[in-house]
């Protein structure tokens, strides 16, 4: 605790230098709750496509009701196909999925505004595509999945306040899963609950969330389980799903978000209270240095605590997994010139040896899918996800080329953990991304991920081969 103190308090007494320098240039964080942004959108921020039409106040107001409806909303269909093949140690199989998304919202009438993704994944012949294979791919929706991923009302107040209330995204906040990934054609995960965004000036952006059920990728309806309790992770789900003492009745959570210095430094607060799953408090900071348009330098610190507080008794300890109690720091450096970039991240995760994982961190929507912030999160599985304490390094390597449309990333990753079972672990990923100019909205995925893990751990080592083709029009 006195780390993470330590940290926001340093951050904040930055903010002097920051905010002194700050030009004439869009603060990120105002922008976020103007009206048009439409924060719902999962494709409204992709190179390949997505977007909205850019209207300014003039011509809002001269539309007449049909028109501020329509006309100044927006809508997107993403439609794609991919192909994975997973193995883990002398066993592999493969996974087939295809389908689309719609997503649309009206523009406001009076602040107000609706919208929201209507979801259709392997609507025909799914059994038959994946077999006996239905629930072991994370990535991809193996099952049948025609479902309402988002359906809420919006409320916008002069570019100041903005409230969702429904079927949700919440795409701003670290610890909690997108409803957007590269890799994966449903919406990631998307939640029941309420969201509001203040923006206060001055680059402070305010955010409080509460939510009482969650739809994780490839799942059709809103239920109380988490990460923990699923059956399609990597590694099959950690605590049953039969239990009602293992679910989570909501979550609650707020978080300060501050950019200043054009937008070259960053620094993010948050604290969750995960019901029947721990309390997070988090924070991280980062900052670039630019000399030049090729040449840029980016460092960041982050730090946080997870522990049990009005958790006593939470699902880790009804499934006898151990106490919540956990620490960790983060250290990450960036370089990038012109096509070329280097990163290296560090973390160190800590606590006692009696708890979960010997310290390791409780994250319930982000656990088994590698999403969370930390530096040092490989593509298949980070310490987070192997549920363990202990330290990661990460190096990787980016080459960008065509103006961006085509992208090359490589990682090398390795463990030294509390859990045996993983420690030495190593991983190398190669992904792959290129957006067809000539064909507007039309994007290549592919990646391939190796796993090696000591030979105490009797799963044997594991890979990830997939292709992925999507078209967002």
């Amino acid at each position: 605790m006195k780390i993470f103190i330590y940290l926001v308090l340093t951050a904040i007494s930055s903010l002097t230098f920051a905010e002194g320098t700050e030009s004439s240039v869009n603060n990120i964080n105002a922008k976020y709750v103007e009206e048009g942004n439409f924060i719902q959108n999962p494709y409204g921020k992709l190179v390949s496509g997505g977007g909205t039409t850019n209207l300014n106040e003039s011509q809002i107001e001269s539309h007449n009701f049909a028109e501020r409806l329509f006309y100044d909303g927006t809508w997107n269909v993403q439609a794609g196909a991919s192909a994975q093949y997973t193995g883990v140690g002398n066993t592999g199989y493969p996974n087939y999925a295809y389908g689309l998304n719609l997503f649309g919202q009206t523009g406001q009438v009076g602040g107000f505004s609706v919208g929201g993704v209507f979801t259709a994944m392997n609507p025909f012949w799914a059994g038959q595509m994946n077999g006996v294979n239905t629930n072991s791919a994370p990535f991809l929706p193996a099952n049948e999945q025609v479902t309402i991923s988002e359906a809420y009302l919006e409320y916008q107040h002069s570019n100041i306040l903005q409230l969702d209330v429904g079927y949700i995204g919440i795409n701003n906040s670290p610890w909690l899963s997108n409803n957007y990934y590269p890799n994966v054609m449903s919406p990631g995960t998307t939640y029941q609950g309420i969201l509001a965004n203040l923006y206060l000036g001055s680059g402070w952006l305010l955010t409080a969330l509460s939510f009482n059920g969650a739809q994780i990728v490839s799942e059709t309806g809103f239920t109380p389980y988490t990460f923990y309790n699923k059956g399609y992770t990597y590694f099959g789900g950690t605590i049953p799903s039969n239990n009602p003492l293992v679910t989570s009745s909501g979550t609650a959570a707020v978080g300060a978000n501050y950019a200043g210095w054009d937008n070259q430094y960053n620094l993010r607060i948050w604290g969750y209270e995960f019901n029947n799953y721990g309390t997070l408090l988090y924070a991280d900071n980062s900052i670039k240095f630019q000399p030049s348009k090729a040449l840029s330098f980016n460092l960041g610190a982050q730090v946080g605590t997870d522990n049990q507080l009005n958790n006593g008794s939470n699902a880790l300890t009804n499934d006898n997994l151990g106490q919540i109690s956990s620490n960790f720091v983060g250290l990450q450096g960036t370089f990038n010139y012109d096509w070329f970039g280097l990163s290296l991240g560090y973390n160190n995760v800590w606590g006692a040896n009696s708890a979960y994982g010997n310290g390791a961190i409780v994250t319930p929507y982000t656990y088994g899918f590698a999403t969370d912030p930390l530096y040092s999160t490989p593509y298949m599985a980070g310490l987070a996800d192997f549920g363990t304490a202990g330290s990661a390094l990460k190096l990787s390597p980016t080459f960008t080329f065509l103006d961006g449309g085509l992208a090359f990333s490589t990682a090398y990753t390795t463990f030294n953990t509390s859990v045996a079972q993983w420690n030495g672990t190593q991983e190398y990923d190669f992904t792959a991304m290129y957006h067809i100019e000539e064909i507007k909205g039309l994007s290549l995925f592919g990646v391939y991920a190796y796993q090696q893990v000591p030979t105490i751990n009797l799963s044997g080592n594991s890979y990830i081969t997939q292709i992925y083709i999507s078209y967002v029009y």
